[in-house]
């Protein structure tokens, strides 16, 4: 979609910009989504209206900033992931009124915060979670698992970066994208923290895929504008060098609400031939309400604890695929090239599904997101967890040893 990018570049361009994430300072974790939208266009526009829709967005837009009305800058980042098309700025209320009366135009969001949500804990030594997936039965130590341990594999974490020189990655961890600015250092930890669950030596469960830091985090919330900018970059990096059937995109974060625009994003990417892991959020309420997690094909994942109960603060519903380990999660951290420490949360559990994800691509050759999806489900162990929420699937991820 040459005539897309051309567009995009073209209007960025043309109009001042401002800062994609705009927080203070780096201890500053406040940021605003006032006065920011996600406007997302009817599938299946053709290039020259879609072209004529945005220029004359541009154009209002420009001459209304010129008034002193309204300082925002318009248009700041464009969206293609196969049907979903979509662009996202700050827009003053005459230019919103011109999108909203157009019809090509399916639909108008504010823009919204994302929260990372995790809750630190004493280190211990066992890491019960590995052996979860490797057991029928709780409170065993051993992790058993095929010696290929997603060799060829790549895990896309799209979160707040990884500490690429964490020797428990052994290499294997790289920059691959950043939404926010020009520097990757992950200054919160989560994004390390999930990418040692899903890939490092002694924590990870594919211990041998590739780890690629998608940064669309500065500290502990950004904008959903920045989220669908960095997933967009892994769905295209992905597809570019066809690692549809080798890759898992992992996002270990849920809005405070639903977006329709992220779930778009998410089913669009599926459609494509990408599997997307996600984890249900840790606000005691149905997955149906936020987002990402109540995409129909994300592949949203629930927490429990060592004794196979559902964490009490984990989402609940149907929209849940599965539940993982995710209570006093031992992984990698940022502090040192040796740190470790243990976080609680579904952000923890979706990277032991998206790990498993990426061992089984390794191990069985699937082609498919759905062909992943049911492999996943078919190997789960059921009827095991205690105190399960409404309508939650009693179902644990497992990876068919043992």
């Amino acid at each position: 979609m040459a005539w897309f990018k051309q567009l995009a570049l073209f209007l960025i361009t043309a109009l001042p910009r401002i800062a994609a994430l705009p927080v203070s300072d780096a201890n500053d974790n406040s940021i605003s989504a006032e006065g920011r939208y996600i406007v997302t266009l009817q599938n299946n526009i053709p290039p020259s209206e879609f072209r004529s829709h945005m220029s004359r967005v541009a154009a209002i837009q420009y001459r209304n900033s010129g008034n002193h009305k309204f300082p925002h800058v318009g248009i700041e980042r464009t969206y293609a992931i196969g049907e979903f098309q979509a662009y996202s700025g700050a827009f003053d209320g005459d230019t919103l009124k011109m999108i909203r009366n157009d019809t090509r135009v399916a639909e108008i969001e504010p823009d919204a915060v994302f929260t990372l949500h995790d809750k630190a804990s004493s280190q211990y030594n066992a890491p019960w979670g590995l052996a979860t997936l490797s057991s029928k039965r709780r409170n065993t130590a051993t992790y058993h698992y095929d010696k290929s341990a997603g060799n060829g594999t790549f895990a896309y974490v799209v979160d707040s970066g990884i500490n690429i020189k964490h020797l428990e990655f052994e290499g294997r961890a790289s920059n691959g994208y950043n939404a926010i600015d020009d520097d990757f250092t992950d200054l919160n930890g989560h994004g390390t923290h999930c990418a040692g669950i899903i890939g490092s030596k002694s924590f990870g469960v594919a211990k041998q895929t590739e780890l690629i830091a998608v940064k669309v985090f500065l500290n502990r919330e950004t904008l959903i504008s920045n989220v669908l900018d960095g997933f967009q970059w892994a769905v295209n990096d992905i597809r570019t060098k066809g690692r549809q059937s080798r890759a898992v995109i992992n996002m270990s974060f849920a809005g405070g609400g639903f977006s329709r625009a992220m779930n778009h994003a998410v089913e669009s990417a599926f459609e494509m031939g990408v599997f997307t892991v996600v984890a249900a959020g840790n606000d005691q309420k149905p997955a149906r309400d936020v987002s990402p997690a109540s995409a129909p094909n994300a592949f949203t994942v629930g927490a429990i604890d060592a004794d196979w109960h559902e964490w009490e603060h984990s989402n609940f519903g149907r929209e849940i695929n599965i539940f993982a380990p995710g209570v006093e999660i031992e992984s990698t951290f940022i502090s040192t090239e040796m740190a470790t420490r243990k976080l609680s949360g579904t952000s923890m559990a979706a990277p032991h599904v998206t790990g498993l994800g990426l061992y089984l691509l390794a191990l069985e050759n699937l082609k498919t997101p759905t062909m992943l999806r049911e492999r996943i489900l078919g190997l789960g162990t059921r009827n095991r967890i205690h105190n399960l929420k409404d309508e939650s699937p009693n179902l644990i991820a497992h990876n068919g040893l043992h």
